[in-house]
């Protein structure tokens, strides 16, 4: 299916129109201080030192390219071997941008960000990352501030028409009972609120590590993340039969033929992989490709173009081999990252470059200057053709 044909063809998604489905009993504390003004304020002439210096900006801004619902379009997904399928059960491929950790995001995602991100750089799909243990800023320290948060983010997410992975990315290594209970009561709630709307797909943990360095993939998968991802995926489908969950392999997720070798006993599972260009390379994808020779469905659910530090500058060269392939093999994926004002090289808009007003960050359609080396390679994918299989049939329909 043509990606743009369908988009196009749908009518304009109002940004305006939220869902209520966030949570309404969070008590005070969670919710944004308003401080009324007292005291009048007092005008005085500006002066040499309070004159701020004002920012000369002549590139261009990004226009709205994509009018139409992606959702709209392929309607309810599923899985059905390595394909993510649409509605009328033809393969599709999604493409999107993941955050950073919800807590460096601050109030960044907005109608307007989510639009922009949606019309201007076309993206199919935004994954939010849940991150944090109890003992650093985070969901697990604040779950109530943050489960409100990710509600508010998601029904964005639905009035703009994109799909939106929920991805908790809290390692569970870390504290596994506490981390598991946190996960089914996380996931019980999410799914309760989400499980009539097609766009939500579940994502958990993507990347999660060893608990014992001396424990070989294959049994830290079977005995301790396999049951892990159960106890959370009864949890999701005690609410929501269908929709899409996306499990993470050992390793941090990059031994995904390991779950190949022994995948979960439900429907709409989707193995999740990630991949950093500079230290992965054709082993690598040797793996994904063992996978698929499984059956399974990969959703590479986080990539960059650096290292796993996202320092160093970005691997063109390798990213582009990697793009080759997860073209070829018509893989979903979400490029890494943006929210943060972080200055790694990951990072998909300079936000922290102080020639631009906080307007120019927080708005639509951003100055092309404010968009990284990363972000511009990431947004020129989402308009390339989405693999062989969709070429193919296009060439099909066009003869």
């Amino acid at each position: 299916m043509n990606r743009f044909m369908c988009v196009l063809s749908v009518g304009i998604i109002a940004g305006s129109l939220f869902l209520s489905a966030c949570t309404t009993n969070l008590g005070p504390e969670t919710l944004p201080s308003t401080t009324p003004a007292t005291e009048a304020t007092v005008e005085t002439e500006p002066t040499e030192e309070t004159i701020p210096e004002v920012p000369e900006h002549t590139e261009p801004y990004s226009q709205a390219i994509i009018t139409g619902s992606i959702v709209n379009s392929y309607g309810a997904l599923s899985v059905s071997g390595n394909d993510i399928n649409n509605s009328e059960g033809l393969k599709v491929v999604l493409k999107g941008m993941s955050s950073y950790g919800i807590q460096e995001c601050g109030d960044f995602f907005t109608p307007e960000v989510v639009k922009t991100l949606a019309e201007d750089w076309g993206i199919d799909v935004l994954r939010i990352a849940i991150t944090g243990d109890a003992n650093s800023d985070g969901y697990m320290k604040e779950p109530e501030r943050y489960f409100d948060n990710i509600c508010k983010i998601c029904d964005m997410c639905v009035a703009q028409g994109i799909y939106v992975i929920v991805d908790w990315n809290i390692l569970y290594s870390d504290s596994y009972d506490e981390n598991a209970d946190a996960a089914v009561d996380f996931f019980s709630r999410l799914s309760v609120i989400y499980s009539d709307t097609e766009n939500v797909i579940y994502e958990i943990n993507n990347d999660p590590v060893k608990r014992n360095s001396e424990v070989t993939s294959a049994d830290e998968w079977e005995y301790h993340i396999k049951p892990f991802m159960t106890r959370v995926i009864d949890s999701i489908r005690a609410n929501d039969p269908d929709n899409i969950i996306i499990v993470g392999a050992p390793n941090n997720g990059l031994d995904i033929n390991v779950a190949s070798k022994s995948q979960l006993e439900y429907g709409n599972i989707a193995y999740g992989c990630r991949f950093f260009s500079g230290p992965h390379t054709e082993d690598e994808r040797n793996v994904v490709s063992e996978a698929l020779g499984d059956g399974v469905c990969v959703f590479v659910t986080q990539w960059a173009l650096t290292n796993e530090f996202g320092v160093g500058g970005i691997h063109l060269e390798e990213s582009n081999k990697w793009i080759e392939f997860i073209n070829e093999k018509g893989l979903s994926w979400c490029n890494y990252a943006i929210g943060s004002t972080s200055t790694d090289d990951t990072n998909a808009l300079n936000l922290d470059d102080p020639r631009y007003t906080d307007e120019q960050k927080n708005s639509a359609h951003w100055p092309l200057g404010l968009i990284s080396e990363s972000g511009a390679f990431a947004r020129e994918q989402f308009f390339m053709v989405e693999s062989a299989d969709e070429t193919e049939e296009t060439q099909a329909e066009e003869e």
